[in-house]
């Protein structure tokens, strides 16, 4: 074999190795289209059946669709109802059940005081609710023995908007950055009646939440976690914060911002999906009057009434959205 040989050798087999993995590339690329092309195939078939057998079934899914509700809620709800109902029940039942599967906390944590945490993402209004709960109290049990913490010292400008609700509400702000601070002022605040704490708005993942959070866990006090949600965010990025903030065991949330979702459905789904109880909602920057204690009923035809008119889906978007419901109908 000649030199000339022995250097052509290996970029052949280099060249013939690219051929292969591009062919092997071509070919999955293939499959999945063919997969997707399947599915789609099958979803269609499997909803224009349940069109044909269960009209009513069909066209609750297609109502609550409309409001915004997530596919697999949707269908957890109409296989819950009975099979033979009227098309006048079709219209209310379906929203009546909505309602019964949204999880509320009866009991109103600030009647009970001790510390209660607000988590949540930047941007959600956990500061301004804070000074609505602060002013709630305030109202029905009067200044003494309470206190407000900010742990906030990376946004610009936090700290100095919890000091300005304190000096509304006639209540002291106390300011701990740092979990060995936070822990060394729950011990001086033991003897406080109710204390609401600012966390930072930061991602959910980050270091520093956690650490914080580890710092509350070390000291003597209860405390209650709550998470404030913004209705007006995306239904994946309501998933993904109640997925990301479970490790910290909230006990229940606060649902804020609905004077600006275009929809609730989708705030709706996940925390009935995650079965996280609503405890309080609020609909606007008005302190204290723009909170309210949750009632599932009141959600429910807010939803309705707050929805932004849509053009009805036509039967291939329905397909694709409800083809796996429409089969567990089958």
């Amino acid at each position: 074999m000649s030199p000339r040989d022995a250097t052509a050798t290996p970029a052949a087999a280099t060249a013939a190795a690219a051929v292969e993995n591009a062919s092997l590339l071509g070919m999955k690329q293939e499959l999945r289209e063919l997969r997707g092309m399947l599915e789609s195939q099958l979803s269609s078939l499997a909803w224009n059946d349940l069109g044909r057998r269960k009209p009513l079934s069909a066209r609750m899914l297609r109502e609550l669709s409309r409001l915004g509700i997530d596919a697999d809620v949707a269908g957890a709800i109409v296989a819950d109802l009975p099979e033979h109902i009227s098309p006048e029940q079709a219209r209310y039942l379906p929203l009546g059940l909505l309602s019964r599967k949204l999880p509320v906390n009866a009991h109103d944590f600030l009647d009970d005081g001790g510390v209660v945490a607000l988590l949540g993402a930047t941007g959600v209004g956990k500061t301004t609710t804070l000074a609505k709960l602060a002013a709630r109290y305030v109202m029905r049990h009067g200044l003494k023995g309470v206190a407000l913490v900010t742990t906030d010292d990376f946004r610009i400008g936090a700290e100095e908007q919890l000091f300005h609700y304190g000096r509304l509400l006639g209540v002291p702000v106390y300011s701990a950055g740092e979990p060995a601070a936070l822990c060394a002022l729950m011990e001086r605040l033991a003897d406080q009646r109710l204390v609401l704490i600012d966390t930072p708005g930061m991602a959910c993942r980050d270091a520093r939440v956690a650490a914080l959070m580890h710092g509350l866990r070390e000291t003597r006090t209860p405390v209650r976690n709550t998470l404030v949600l913004a209705a007006n965010a995306q239904a994946a990025a309501l998933d993904e914060a109640l997925r990301a903030y479970a490790p910290f065991a909230p006990a229940g949330c606060i649902l804020t911002k609905l004077d600006e979702a275009p929809t609730l459905g989708g705030a709706l789904s996940a925390l009935i999906r995650h079965r996280l109880p609503v405890d309080y909602s609020t609909d606007g920057q008005r302190v204290p009057e723009d909170i309210a204690r949750a009632d599932a009923h009141r959600l429910v035809c807010r939803a309705v009434k707050a929805n932004t008119p849509a053009p009805p889906l036509d039967d291939f978007a329905l397909a694709e959205r409800f083809g796996r419901v429409a089969v567990a109908f089958a």
